[in-house]
């Protein structure tokens, strides 16, 4: 566990040092922020409600996003592309330590940054708006919802380091990590609340894990869904991590097995 906590402090430093690159990263996300703000107040205009959202929880859902955003989809997939590419990894795959549970150290300590900006650029924009929140009544959903964002984080990072492990294979695997990124943030609702899709192909994204990254941990949170069906979800958002695990595992072995033989 030591070399994991040293390498979330070292990476911690590093995230803080780059103070350019954080600044313009948290520029741009702030930017879509108020630009959502701004899109879905104009949407809703006068009434009490649109698409079964009050004021409030619209206001509550951009807010949330940008924080979700933060901490969900943060993350070193192009990194880990480049060190594959370079041949970089090698450095990594002879040491004694586990290379995805060093890259999640590395996660963390960029989530920790972006979050705690995050939390800022919330806290500013709901001043500013002068807007009412929503806040939960029951305890119990702060659990849930604190449960929700922690197993979406591990299941954007196993999806994205399995995309990101197919440059094993290929050089040009930046082209399918930047569309499934993409992709995915569409379909997580990390633009907008899935409701507004036609209903044949909400349903269709709530049989896959993307929904559960955003769109269900916010609607948790707006305590749009009974303790009982929150527990499902947190069950079902559970099952997901360990088959994404698990794929991800595959890919990573028969592309570590792939890329020793060529070096050898």
């Amino acid at each position: 566990m030591k070399p994991y906590w040293v390498a979330y402090q070292i990476a911690l430093q590093e995230t803080l040092q780059r103070r350019s690159t954080l600044i313009m990263d948290r520029l741009g996300g702030f930017a879509v922020v108020v630009s959502l703000y701004a899109f879905w107040t104009a949407l809703i205009g006068d009434k009490a409600a649109f698409l079964g959202y009050t004021r409030p929880e619209m206001l509550t859902y951009v807010l949330a996003l940008n924080i979700l955003r933060s901490f969900v989809f943060t993350g070193r997939g192009w990194q880990l592309v480049g060190e594959i590419s370079s041949g970089k990894i090698s450095s990594y795959l002879v040491r004694p330590l586990s290379y995805h549970g060093y890259a999640l150290a590395l996660d963390l300590a960029q989530k920790t940054v972006h979050v705690a900006a995050a939390v800022f650029e919330v806290s500013l924009l709901a001043v500013l708006v002068r807007g009412e929140l929503f806040l939960p009544r029951d305890p119990a959903t702060w659990l849930f919802f604190g449960l929700a964002v922690i197993l979406s984080s591990l299941l954007f990072f196993f999806l994205e380091f399995m995309v990101s492990s197919l440059a094993f294979w290929t050089s040009e695997s930046g082209g399918p990590l930047f569309c499934f990124e993409l992709f995915l943030q569409f379909a997580a609702g990390a633009f907008f609340p899935l409701d507004v899709l036609p209903l044949a192909l909400r349903r269709a994204l709530e049989t896959t894990p993307f929904p559960y990254m955003v769109y269900f941990p916010v609607r948790i949170f707006l305590e749009k869904v009974s303790p009982l069906e929150a527990l499902r979800m947190l069950g079902m958002e559970a099952l997901w991590l360990l088959a994404v695990y698990a794929a991800a595992m595959t890919v990573w072995r028969r592309g570590v097995r792939s890329y020793a033989a060529e070096g050898g």
